[in-house]
């Protein structure tokens, strides 16, 4: 009779290796992680993010404005101080179940475009880095679930 404890061992550590690594991808799968409760945040971010690049990216149609601000909208309505048109811009293009509040800073002044009461829940804030008027600009624009006021 040959001897089969060697194949046997083998066997059994082969067994043990794949039901172990068959326990770890059962709970990487099923059980929820951290980042699976924030999906509504990562959206908020996003939306965010997404809304003030095009508006940065949206060239002007006068060539002379495009040339002087870099082919930027945001940074043309940034110089100029026509925050209603930001404000205009902001509340067509979120879906109306957002409210927003967004500020700028620049050299040292600070100016609220929009000024809505931040509720106590939770509110994702984005970032923008805009030239304008010889100046850097920071957008912080903060977003939240709720409707808008009027």
């Amino acid at each position: 009779m040959k001897n089969t404890k060697g194949q046997m061992h083998v066997l059994e550590v082969l067994l043990v290796a794949t039901l172990f690594t068959s326990t770890i991808n059962v709970a990487v799968n099923i059980l929820p992680t951290s980042d699976a409760n924030n999906v509504e945040e990562y959206d908020l971010y996003f939306t965010g993010l997404e809304i003030l690049e095009v508006l940065d990216e949206w060239t002007p149609s006068d060539s002379s404005i495009a040339a002087a601000h870099h082919d930027s909208t945001l940074a043309w309505w940034l110089a100029t101080d026509n925050y209603v048109s930001i404000k205009q811009y902001l509340d067509a293009g979120l879906s109306s179940t957002l409210s927003y509040r967004l500020e700028t800073t620049h050299g040292t002044q600070t100016d609220t475009i929009v000024d809505r009461v931040v509720p106590s829940g939770s509110v994702t804030q984005t970032f923008r880095l805009v030239w304008a008027d010889n100046e850097l600009w920071e957008l912080n624009l903060q977003l939240w679930y709720g409707y808008r006021e009027g």
